[in-house]
């Protein structure tokens, strides 16, 4: 019996300690799942980290090229749409039909010059200087011509037009007689207005580049409108006599790409312009070019109205440096100039200088 009873009870111990080492085999297995669980979670922390204030750190490598690559992205779109514009660029891409060229003579080519003239005296810049300028020679007879009403853009070199005795008319003061800027009424005036090549025969404009074989319709459909600065100009404003203002229109038909004004053609209208200055201050009043620099700063689009200003540089003996700009009628720059002009030896002791300038006033 005693010895069943300790049988029995080892027996128990053994079971006992089968079920604690169990249970403790169970606590060390959670224990670990615990920590797994726990060393999980806390990976998946660190990877999402949703709610973290802390930033992420990133890879730097990965953003300066992106950052580059946007860059770079950006200053090619900002050059194909700079290079494409002002709008009269994208004009070259797709041009519009080009119109006919008018014929030199009938009812639509007057009707165009006729256009063209009012048109050039509605601009703000003509008005604002003829308030100020004195019209001479056969600007002066235009002028009067226009205050009656008659549209007449050419005059014949026999036409005879009598200047009122006060010197004035609607819109524009005229000179009665006498030499434009010595001992005449341009004394009292800032500027002499003239238009160049409007008394030209015909037999004499054939044979001439900008009074004949640039004339009409489509080209230089009307004489240019010539500001030019007297003495007394000169005293009040600065500069030198002889600086001037020129307002000329250039037509569809002078193009060297099509809708683009020739740079020739505007390398002689700066010529003849800055001539005009520089033969204004050379002692015979006679020059030739002895050098012409241009800058072209912009594409001059044809059939427009533009403004040259010419102003002298220096003089010294027989030779005259004149610069000058040439810009639209908004004031946009289209391109510089700078010429030397020398005057002809001897030219002094066989030309009348002062027939010479009154013949360059018109």
């Amino acid at each position: 019996m005693r010895a069943t009873s300790i049988a029995t009870t080892s027996l128990r111990l053994a079971s006992s300690s089968s079920r604690t080492f169990s249970l403790r085999s169970q606590g060390v297995l959670a224990s670990r799942a615990t920590l797994a669980s726990t060393s999980s979670t806390t990976a998946s922390n660190t990877t999402r980290r949703p709610l973290s204030t802390t930033p992420t750190p990133r890879a730097s490598g990965g953003t300066l090229v992106k950052a580059t690559i946007a860059l770079s992205l950006v200053g090619i779109t900002s050059y194909l749409f700079g290079s494409l514009y002002p709008p009269q660029m994208l004009k070259l891409l797709f041009k519009p039909a080009t119109p006919a060229r008018l014929k030199s003579d009938g009812p639509e080519a007057e009707a165009h010059m006729r256009e063209i003239e009012e048109a050039l005296h509605a601009l703000p810049i003509i008005e604002q200087l003829k308030r100020t300028s004195v019209a001479h020679g056969s600007a002066a007879e235009l002028e009067v011509l226009r205050s009656q009403g008659k549209h007449i853009t050419d005059l014949d070199p026999s036409t005879t037009v009598e200047v009122p005795a006060h010197g004035t008319i609607p819109g524009a003061n005229v000179a009665v007689a006498g030499p434009p800027v010595e001992g005449g009424p341009a004394d009292t005036h800032q500027y002499v207005m003239t238009r160049p090549y409007l008394k030209y025969s015909r037999e004499k404009a054939q044979h001439n580049l900008t009074a004949g074989s640039l004339r009409g319709p489509g080209m230089v459909a009307v004489p240019p409108l010539v500001f030019t600065k007297t003495g007394r100009g000169a005293n009040e404003l600065g500069g030198k006599e002889g600086d001037s203002t020129i307002v000329l229109h250039l037509g569809r038909s002078l193009c060297g790409h099509d809708g683009i004004v020739h740079g020739g053609m505007l390398a002689t209208v700066c010529d003849e312009a800055l001539a005009r200055t520089a033969m204004y201050n050379l002692p015979g009043k006679i020059g030739v070019t002895a050098r012409l620099e241009i800058d072209y700063r912009k594409p001059t689009m044809a059939n427009q109205f533009i403004v040259l200003q010419t102003e002298l540089v220096e003089q010294k003996g027989r030779k005259a440096v004149v610069k000058g700009t040439l810009k639209d009628t908004e004031g946009q720059l289209l391109l510089e100039c700078r010429a030397i002009f020398v005057e002809p030896r001897y030219a002094k002791y066989f030309l009348d200088a002062k027939a010479i300038k009154q013949a360059i006033e018109g």
